[in-house]
């Protein structure tokens, strides 16, 4: 591990899992304290560092290649907030928010140019689920304390086909030091042509946790936690999260998260949001099992079995 100079952030936070299992979420709720700033998707080529090109990157801790070498010395940067971020501007966006990003920046640099003039801060929350394969590389060499956060795969499925994003794991077949740590006997299950949109999502709910829960067996000490965990006993989950996290807890945020997860009595997202964190959210693993059709969970789980199994049980696909 580095040492880390001209920062008074001594205590750093990486959240992280597939795309929308509800990392912005408890990223977010974990940043809620003063003292904890909130950085967001450093490595998402669409709003992350400049520099920053490939999706889903594998980093080695040991840093094998040139290009593993050119990543750490750009990641370094942040941890001593010596770094910018790019502003992403969606062309679907209403025209005002378009003109909002452009004039101050997206998300990323909002909460960045409050992060860098905080005198409180003393932690900080890195969230970025386009950089869940950095997870051991950061834990190794910068101390990250990595909170995955795991989605049902028939749950994510839904909810990547509610949005009609389209999803795969086309970006995991040209990285040779992933397929030779994690899929050196299945080397076609990356290369295949996945043509069918709910099972190229499930192949790469499947890449993904394939590598996240096998690295995670070997550091006790990182934080596996299910979106259905949250999504049913929030308080519980994040007031222990903050207590693993030496992150300081208080009333303040206890009634800010109740606020979020159970201020909307529906579980669905309101009309036009690809999120939306005030709703019921108990009733969201349900909600969205249902909208799938026997055949689709059955598909699901024959994909994701292997990885699936390890977190979820066969029951919860309901497919017999």
């Amino acid at each position: 591990m580095i040492k880390l100079e001209n920062s008074s952030i001594k205590n750093w936070v990486f959240v992280t899992g597939a795309p929308r299992t509800g990392t912005t979420f408890v990223g977010m709720n974990l940043s809620l304290p003063l003292e904890v700033d909130y950085i967001h998707e450093p490595f998402n080529p669409q709003c992350g560092l400049p520099g920053v090109t490939q999706w889903y990157r594998y980093v080695k801790p040991t840093l094998d290649t040139e290009e593993m070498q050119k990543y750490h010395q750009l990641t370094q940067r942040i941890f001593t907030y010596d770094f910018k971020l790019r502003t992403k501007v969606p062309k679907d966006d209403p025209w005002h928010k378009q003109l909002i990003k452009q004039t101050i920046g997206s998300r990323g640099k909002f909460y960045l140019r409050i992060a860098k003039i905080n005198p409180f801060h003393n932690s900080a929350i890195i969230k970025d689920p386009i950089g869940c394969l950095m997870c051991e590389y950061l834990y190794v060499h910068f101390g990250v304390k990595p909170v995955i956060i795991v989605k049902h795969p028939a749950s994510f499925v839904a909810s990547i086909k509610r949005v009609d994003f389209k999803l795969g794991p086309d970006q995991f077949s040209d990285q040779p030091y992933l397929i030779q740590d994690y899929f050196k006997n299945e080397v076609d299950f990356l290369t295949k042509d996945w043509s069918d949109p709910l099972l190229a999502t499930a192949a790469l709910w499947r890449v993904i946790y394939k590598v996240l829960l096998e690295q995670s067996k070997q550091y006790p000490n990182w934080k596996v936690i299910t979106h259905e965990q949250l999504s049913q006993e929030p308080i519980l989950v994040f007031k222990q999260l903050y207590e693993d996290l030496s992150l300081p807890w208080s009333k303040s945020v206890e009634n800010k998260i109740v606020k979020q997860t159970q201020g909307n009595k529906s579980a669905e997202a309101r009309k036009g949001r690809v999120q939306d964190f005030k709703r019921n959210s108990a009733d969201i693993f349900k909600m969205r099992r249902e909208s799938l059709t026997l055949e689709e969970r059955k598909s699901i789980f024959e994909m994701t079995e292997d990885v699936a199994l390890q977190i979820y049980s066969r029951e919860s696909f309901d497919i017999d």
